[in-house]
């Protein structure tokens, strides 16, 4: 068990991590003295850095005077130094207050708002749409022997789907209409894919039309499940971590395998916010830090939005921008 750190230890150690995030250089007792403990002296500020670095929170990469914070002392300050930061609500909720057709479209656009508004490359990875929940199914009669299919779901509608008429009589649109209203409106995306639709016999005509259906939902599931989205995949090359091969190579590999930022932004039970740093977990995030949090429409997930950038991110920012777009977007209008 790592030892408790004292009061002293832990005003040292925030003030490192918040001037080495802006700074990108080493740090001395005497620049901690100068900007954040004028009161300490820097003899006393320096055995402080001494007992922090044995204890793993602070590196020192060469000669120098001056230390750098590790995985660690980056782990600690996110979880009792960062506090939500001071973000304009009204920016944000400007830049998302448009009409979507989709939750997908909505967060989709989220997901650049976030690239924007931090500086850093921002993921989105689209829930599962097991419990996404039809409201309705018209036919778009198009008077050629087609018509048009639109599923409205509790996060949208899918539109724009064609498919042919097994006949063209006069009621046969109307009446196929009110079956799929009474055979769907209210279930999941799964019961309906993984159950049997038994028609009466004098309905059997309509069977066409419900296997179209289903098929058009089980099309969308496959296409929409797991889906990633990346954006501003080059907001790396605006740190000095870039000037490093090693580290741009590494995420470069990381950003440009879907699978693996998949696997680095999987579901942590019911863990909101998720912050990964450096190599602790053996994540491959070597000199990297991933922030990730889920997102809900009316109290249902669906996707989750992340941040990957330099391990020395602006942790308060990332975080404060998330909460936030996740407000807002959970309490938009239909």
């Amino acid at each position: 068990m790592d030892e408790k750190l004292t009061e002293r230890k832990k005003k040292v150690l925030q003030a490192l991590v918040d001037r080495y995030i802006t700074s990108v250089e080493p740090i001395s007792s005497a620049d901690i003295q100068k900007q954040y403990l004028p009161g300490v002296s820097t003899a006393t500020i320096r055995s402080e850095l001494s007992h922090l670095e044995e204890m793993g929170y602070l590196i020192k990469p060469h000669v120098s005077a001056g230390r750098v914070p590790s995985s660690k002392a980056y782990r600690y300050y996110v979880e009792n130094f960062v506090e939500d930061d001071i973000i304009d609500i009204e920016q944000l909720k400007d830049s998302i207050s448009k009409k979507y057709d989709s939750v997908v479209e909505m967060v989709k656009d989220g997901a650049k708002i976030v690239s924007d508004v931090t500086n850093y490359t921002s993921m989105l990875m689209i829930a599962n749409s097991d419990t996404l929940t039809i409201k309705d199914i018209k036919l778009l009669d198009m008077f050629d022997g087609t018509a048009l299919v639109l599923i409205i779901t509790d996060s949208g509608v899918i539109k724009d789907k064609e498919i042919k008429l097994p006949k063209i009589e006069a009621n046969y649109v109307e009446v196929a209409n009110g079956l799929l209203a009474k055979s769907f409106a209210g279930k999941t995306l799964s019961q309906i894919i993984n159950s049997q639709v038994d028609l009466d016999a004098e309905l059997e005509e309509f069977k066409q039309i419900f296997d179209n259906v289903i098929d058009l939902l089980s099309e969308y599931k496959k296409s929409r499940d797991g889906q990633l989205f990346v954006e501003g995949e080059d907001k790396i090359f605006e740190y000095p971590e870039s000037k490093n091969y090693d580290n741009v190579k590494n995420f470069m590999t990381i950003v440009g395998k879907k699978d693996k930022l998949k696997a680095l932004m999987k579901d942590d039970g019911d863990i909101e916010f998720s912050v990964k740093i450096g190599a602790e977990d053996g994540e491959g995030l070597n000199n990297m830090a991933l922030v990730s949090a889920k997102y809900h429409v009316k109290g249902k997930e669906v996707g989750q939005l992340g941040v990957i950038g330099p391990e020395r991110m602006d942790y308060k920012k990332v975080l404060s921008v998330l909460k936030l777009l996740g407000k807002i977007i959970d309490n938009l209008d239909d």
